[in-house]
């Protein structure tokens, strides 16, 4: 009899290579393109300290926006602009389609309209009261 177990927290390492090994196993038998991810980032630093941060990731020919992070004494001068212009920068260099993101209604919705990014998505309600949004630029 199969149990099930729940735990909080990631999986064992064990086990999250099961997990993989089975998509890519499940991918290859529907002719799916490989699932290989790599995490990018870009990180800004004022003389030793760290005043911005883009983290991303590659799949397949799209750049998923993580995280996009600009200390506060910064914001308003263009890095959070110059940050995702090096991100877009990268993307059409490696010749991708696009970048996506996911963003709150309280967050920066008007930047990313600002940069191009059209709203491909949107939850109500998450968390009530509120809104998750999802903006792309196709390239």
């Amino acid at each position: 009899m199969v149990e099930i177990e729940f735990r909080c927290g990631d999986l064992l390492p064990q086990e999250q290579t099961v997990v993989t090994a089975g998509f890519a196993r499940h991918s290859e038998g529907v002719s799916a393109p490989p699932f290989e991810k790599q995490h990018l980032s870009w990180v800004a630093r004022e003389a030793t300290t760290v005043v911005g941060v883009l983290t991303a990731d590659l799949l397949w020919d799209w750049l998923y926006i993580d995280e996009l992070w600009v200390d506060e004494a910064q914001r308003g001068r263009g890095l959070g602009k110059r940050l995702m212009q090096q991100a877009e920068g990268y993307a059409r260099e490696k010749g991708l389609s696009g970048l996506w993101l996911w963003t709150q209604s309280w967050q920066a919705a008007d930047f990313y309209q600002r940069l191009g990014y059209q709203e491909f998505t949107r939850f109500e309600n998450f968390p009530v009261g509120h809104s998750r949004i999802g903006f792309r630029k196709q390239l």
